[in-house]
Formats: C-alpha cells, sequence, structure tokens
C-alpha cells in the first residue's frame, strides 16, 4: 500500500492538480471548532500539528517529504475522512489525484481490487468521459473561487463495469475533491453564465473563446477516492428492466434477460436456471411444452413418464407447491439416488428448488444447479429472497399469457357455450342423432333456434378516452422531437454538414406544430418524420461517431421495437384504459351472475374503448320459467 500508482496524463485536458495539504488542514481547524474542548478537539490539534508541519516540504522545486512519511500522514487523514467505526472495516479507498491519476495511499481492499482488474486504473480514464472531468473542473472553480452554489452536483460519481470469471462485476467510483483547493496566480476572469449552466448540466461545453480558462488554474490537495461494488443494486435494476420489454421480447429473450441477471446476482456464471410456470386447466396442472427446456428436476420427472395428466405426477406438484419453503440440496444429500444420480448425469451437483408462489395462488417453480458442490447455500437464498416478488411478476405474467392464449384458442376454435342456452344443444343433437337412426342413415343438421326473444342493449364508455388518447400521443412526440433536438446541440454532433441542418429545421418545425397544438392530420406526418427521417440518420451516424454512440443509444432505448417512437404516455394511457375496462367487466359480471338467477338469458360482450353487451331472454330460452315481459 506504500507504492505510489501513477498514469500517464491521457488528454489534451489543461487540467494541473498539485499535492497539497494546506485544504486540508484549513478543513481539520474548521472541525475543530465544531466540536467541544476534550478528547476529539485534541486529536484535530494533533493532525493540524502533523499536517502543518508537513505543508513546508511542499514547493514546486523538491520533493523533500519521503514515502513513508507521506503514506504515515494519509493513513492520519482516514481518521478525518472516514467515521472511526469504518476504519477497520475493508472499505476500497485511495487518496491521490485526479490528473495525471496518481495514488498516494490504498486500502487493502482497493488493492485486492487492483489484484483482481490489473488493467481496472489502465482503464478508468476512458470510464470517465473528459466532458465530465472539464464539468467537475468547472464546480470546484465555480464553488470555490466565485461562490457560486451548484445544486445539482455533476460527474462526481462514475459507474463502470468489469467481466470477473464470466460474471459482470458493477462498480461506483465516488471522488470526494472537498480537500482540493482551485490557485489562479492573477485576477479572476469575469463570471459568465454559460459556465454555471454547463456545470449545472443544463448547457453545452462554452465554446473555445466563451470557455473558462482552465489553464489559469492550478488545484492544490488531493482527492479522496472511494470504490463500491454495487453489482446487487444494478443486477436487481436489469432485473426490473426486464418487465419493460414484456410487450416487445419474445418468451426466450425475456427469460433469457432474467437468468443472465440471476446469474450476475448470485456471481455464479455457470448457474443453470429453469424458472417453470405452473398454469392450470380445470384444476389440474398442465406442463406446457416450452418449459420441458427450461426445467431441470421437472425435466427428469417427465423422462420417468411423470405426466402431469398422471395421478402421481399431480400429487407431486401439489406436494412440491404446497409450501413456499425452498428445497435446498447443497451437495445432492437427501434426494432420491435415482433424483441424484439424474443430476449429476446433467452435471450437477449442487441444486434448489424453490416454489414461487402467494397465500392464495400457486405460480411456478424456480430451480437451480450448480456444478460445484454446496455453490447453492443460505447466502443465495438471501440473494433470492431480495427479488421474489420479481420472480412472482415474471411468473404470474406467463400464466397470463398462457391463460389469455388459451381463451383465443377457445374462441377461435370452439362454439362458446353459455349454461343459459347449453340445454338447446344437446336437444338439438339428441333429435339429430334420433332422425338419423330412424332414418338409417345421415340427415340435415337440426338448425337451432330461439324464436320470440327479446334484446336488450347496454354500453359502457369512458368519457373523453380518444382525447386523452390524443393528449397522450403528444406528450410522447413532445418527449421525441426534445431528445432528438439534445442530440443535435450535443458539441460532438457534425454541424458542417448540409443533412443534419435540414433535420434541425424540420425537427424545429414539428416542435412548434406540438407546442401550438397537434392537429390529428399532424400527428401521422411529425411520426413518420421520427421513424423515416430522424431515426434512419441516427442508425447511419451511430457507427460513424463514436462519441455519439451513447446519446444516440439511449435515445432508441426509450423507442418502442415496432414503432420506432416514444410511448411512455401512450402505454400508461392503455394501461389505464385496460385498468377500467378490467374494472368495468367485473362489475358487469358479478351483476350478470345476479341476472341468471333471475331469469337465464344469453348475455354477449363486445370489446371497444368502453363495453358494450346485448342480452337475449324470452321463453324459447328458459322454456320450464313463465317469461312476461316485466322480465325485460
Amino acid at each position: 500500500m506504500e507504492t505510489t500508482f501513477t498514469l500517464p496524463k491521457l488528454d489534451t485536458l489543461s487540467l494541473r492538480f498539485r499535492l497539497s495539504f494546506n485544504p486540508f488542514v484549513r478543513f481539520l481547524k474548521e472541525q475543530r471548532q465544531l466540536v467541544p474542548t476534550g478528547g476529539l478537539s485534541e486529536l484535530y490539534t494533533y493532525l493540524i500539528g502533523q499536517f502543518t508541519a508537513a505543508t513546508g516540504l511542499f514547493d514546486e522545486e523538491s520533493d523533500a517529504i519521503s514515502e513513508a512519511r507521506l503514506t504515515e500522514l494519509f493513513q492520519l487523514a482516514t481518521l478525518a475522512v472516514l467515521p472511526l467505526n469504518h476504519t477497520e472495516r475493508q472499505i476500497p479507498y485511495a487518496f491521490g489525484i485526479p490528473v495525471p491519476l496518481t495514488l498516494f495511499h490504498y486500502s487493502s481492499a482497493f488493492e485486492n481490487l487492483l489484484n483482481q482488474f490489473p488493467d481496472f486504473l489502465v482503464d478508468l480514464p476512458d470510464q470517465i468521459q473528459q466532458v465530465d472531468r472539464q464539468r467537475l473542473a468547472y464546480q470546484m472553480i465555480l464553488e470555490k473561487c466565485y461562490a457560486v452554489h451548484v445544486d445539482q452536483v455533476v460527474g462526481q460519481s462514475f459507474r463502470f463495469q468489469k467481466k470477473l470469471n464470466g460474471v459482470t462485476k458493477y462498480f461506483r467510483l465516488d471522488i470526494n475533491n472537498s480537500f482540493v483547493q482551485p490557485q489562479v496566480g492573477q485576477t479572476l476572469p469575469p463570471l459568465q453564465p454559460g459556465w454555471i449552466d454547463f456545470a449545472k448540466g443544463v448547457g453545452p461545453l462554452p465554446t473555445e473563446g466563451e470557455a473558462l480558462p482552465l489553464e489559469l488554474f492550478t488545484f492544490e490537495g488531493f482527492s479522496f477516492f472511494q470504490l463500491e461494488d454495487v453489482t446487487e443494486t444494478e443486477t436487481i435494476q436489469q432485473l426490473r428492466e426486464v418487465f419493460v420489454h414484456l410487450h416487445s421480447d419474445t418468451e426466450p429473450m425475456i427469460y433469457h434477460r432474467f437468468e443472465s441477471a440471476l446469474r450476475n446476482l448470485c456471481g455464479q456464471p455457470d448457474l443453470q436456471i429453469g424458472i417453470i410456470p405452473m398454469p392450470q386447466v380445470n384444476g389440474h396442472f398442465v406442463y406446457p411444452p416450452n418449459s420441458k427446456n427450461r426445467s431441470i428436476f421437472l425435466q427428469y420427472a417427465g423422462a420417468s413418464g411423470m405426466d402431469y395428466k398422471n395421478p402421481m405426477a399431480q400429487a407431486m406438484v401439489r406436494k412440491l407447491t404446497g409450501s413456499s419453503v425452498p428445497y435446498l440440496f447443497p451437495d445432492l444429500g437427501g434426494l432420491p439416488e435415482p433424483v441424484q444420480e439424474a443430476l449429476i448425469g446433467k452435471g450437477i451437483r449442487s441444486f434448489m428448488l424453490y416454489p414461487i408462489g402467494t397465500a392464495n395462488e400457486v405460480l411456478g417453480i424456480l430451480e437451480m444447479g450448480s456444478p460445484r458442490p454446496f455453490a447453492l447455500n443460505d447466502d443465495i437464498l438471501t440473494k433470492i429472497e431480495r427479488i421474489l416478488p420479481l420472480i412472482q411478476e415474471l411468473l404470474r405474467y406467463q400464466l397470463n399469457q398462457f391463460n389469455t392464449n388459451l381463451e383465443q384458442l377457445i374462441r377461435k376454435k370452439f362454439t362458446p357455450l353459455q349454461p343459459a342456452v347449453e340445454w338447446k344443444f344437446y336437444e338439438a343433437a339428441w333429435s339429430q342423432l334420433n332422425q338419423e337412426q330412424r332414418a338409417g342413415g345421415l340427415s340435415e343438421a337440426i338448425p337451432v333456434r330461439f324464436p320470440a326473444v327479446y334484446p336488450l342493449y347496454g354500453a359502457v364508455d369512458i368519457r373523453n378516452s380518444s382525447v386523452e388518447r390524443h393528449k397522450a400521443v403528444q406528450q410522447d412526440l413532445a418527449r421525441q422531437v426534445a431528445a432528438v433536438e439534445a442530440i443535435f446541440s450535443l458539441p460532438e454532433f457534425p454541424s458542417n454538414w448540409s443533412r443534419p441542418e435540414k433535420l434541425r429545421d424540420e425537427n424545429f418545425e414539428c416542435r412548434h406544430k406540438l407546442m401550438a397544438g397537434l392537429l390529428p392530420e399532424d400527428e401521422q406526418e411529425v411520426s413518420l418524420f421520427l421513424t423515416e427521417e430522424v431515426n434512419a440518420y441516427f442508425r447511419y451516424l451511430q457507427p460513424l461517431q463514436p462519441l455519439l454512440e451513447l446519446p444516440i443509444q439511449q435515445y432508441f432505448a426509450q423507442t418502442d421495437p415496432l414503432t420506432g417512437l416514444f410511448s411512455q404516455a401512450l402505454k400508461r394511457y392503455e394501461r389505464s384504459m385496460d385498468w377500467l375496462n378490467a374494472a368495468v367487466n367485473e362489475y358487469i359480471d358479478e351483476e350478470e351472475k345476479k341476472l341468471q338467477t333471475i331469469y337465464p338469458h344469453y348475455f354477449e360482450r363486445y370489446r371497444t374503448d368502453g363495453t358494450e353487451y346485448s342480452i337475449y331472454l324470452g321463453q324459447s330460452i328458459a322454456p320450464d320459467m313463465p317469461f312476461t315481459p316485466v322480465f325485460g
């Protein structure tokens, strides 16, 4: 930990940093004034004495301080920077200066990361974009030289990722520049509004003639670097993002996203994972064919003749799903010998089976298998429990899809018979069968008719639904036009080409149309401009301009894969419509059941923006019950 690590300056950013303890001494004096006299005050007094003595050893011509003394001083600085109860914890931190990246002292945990990722510091300047370093310099100068408070500090926290043994690890680097003071050798340049906008992240980098002259400043002091492993937080966020793509991704893609993030969360790239929904038909569990490829244990059961139609298989599934307690077999011990042999044959030496459900419903099963004994343990269970609601939501979505597909197939392939009229079809079938037996051959089909019925019509419409949909579309188009304008305004965007100028002008016109209130006939025109011209140009530009690759990727991440348009507001509108219609339909269904008890009838419902329904009732539908017009 006593070896100084230095990287050469890798860009043309004119920043000069110089190691100094003066800003830190000022910080210690301020802290001493905030505490009462006593032990803590004496500690600050001691630290002030140590660092004040060291400040005289720094000048531009000599480096009189030894490396051992420098290490000792930064070990003392740790007492002031980190809470005392944290100094014994393994926190990855370092002291140094950012340009050129030089670390004078770092913790054992930081050193362990360097050993795991030898190229970590070499790649670090590439992870932090030059514009972020410039913004950070602007912020420090404005805060400490011009007394301009920057509300939203931008660029002091950076995220990056590394591969380790096939697992993606995510880190966040926080740079604390509290002990850095910009110094200028002459009068401060006049403050410019553009500097403040750029520092706050609401304006572009000022042009060369209007930029803050960073070359006039020397940043004296040292920075405190702290690394945090945020793999779990980042991975859980990726699991949540799976649900954003539920309606656009295919089922294999959905499971691939979910399972990849789950492997990263567990830190085991060789995990075999099965997320198996457990749908039911008429109260019996069924085994969809596409689930077999994702299963581990249940695939073995199926291969052994354990068909879900088999009572033994039904009993096995009910036993597995009858409790929410996970079944953990760290070394396969406790499993029947045939099952152990089957799992070992699949390369599995550690296995977990986790029933997923709630108090009122069975959703499915999570299976996990590892080729290493004891790889699945209580720590893995703790991580799974943190994301249990997400697994439940994924399985619930798959079950809803299964039921929807089943209902669509029934409506397409079969005639739905309502109980109120089912008797008539049995009667007609018997009449036809009786005639065929009497005639000794086929006879014409007997038509099923219900004469003298009374039709009743009703409708429930959602007020102003078309107006609200138009508003949602306008919101999405306005956000997309603004996003396009933001990319056009980036300093990296090529301004000397005729094509972007034409697109910029058209985008400006679209923005004014939206501000004035988009007419329905203009909606298609703006949509075609965004999808056919802007999106096509961004895809052409992306490989040619590496500096624009990330902004363009973020733009396309917000577009709908099918339409190429922003659709967040429209999807919220559609979800609201679905929720309202579901509530209305649920109410109608409940009331219709009550009506059936008053007088049997035939009921039809039609889905529009709202709900329309028809009721047919009469003596021919319920011949055993007298009918009077009062029922209508």
